[in-house]
């Protein structure tokens, strides 16, 4: 059997030169929900992190490029942006980019992100079945501070 050699996939071909070190202390925000914003607004302020909104799908190649953030928490079923569209223009910037979903308990947009998921290769994706409670929203941030190689957010 003659085994066909396989092309090493670089960060991505669309964002040439864009993927570099995350930005330390900038998480991206994908959502147009005003209660979503002000829930998170606290956390990333106790955290001190900034927090950059992206109210739909098509400003966040944008706001990828020019914050390069730690982690996107994004609105999987926003009403101006497509969630699932998201997740693959994160793909495309960086398959590793910590990413919290937020499902609101829909079982089918579960399963569809899980499906979506696999399809990008995606692999550092979490999802809530609610909104996330302060600890879960702090814990997710940690783990993308780890990732970030920040030495900020490390948990005592």
């Amino acid at each position: 059997m003659e085994m066909i050699a396989s092309e090493t996939l670089s960060a991505d071909r669309d964002f040439p030169g864009a993927v570099g070190a995350a930005t330390q202390g900038v998480v991206v925000v994908v959502s147009d929900d005003p209660r979503t914003i002000d829930n998170l607004a606290p956390v990333c302020e106790f955290l001190e992190l900034r927090m950059d909104v992206v109210p739909t799908g098509a400003d966040l190649i944008e706001a990828l490029r020019a914050h390069r953030p730690m982690a996107v928490i994004c609105d999987v079923d926003g009403q101006d942006h497509d969630g699932f569209h998201a997740m693959k223009l994160i793909a495309r910037y960086r398959r590793d980019l910590p990413i919290m979903l937020l499902t609101n308990g829909d079982a089918a947009l579960m399963g569809a992100a899980d499906a979506v998921q696999e399809v990008w290769g995606l692999t550092s994706v979490t999802r809530t079945s609610a909104f996330p409670m302060a600890g879960q929203i702090v814990g997710f941030l940690f783990g993308a501070g780890r990732w970030a190689g920040s030495t900020r957010l490390v948990p005592i």
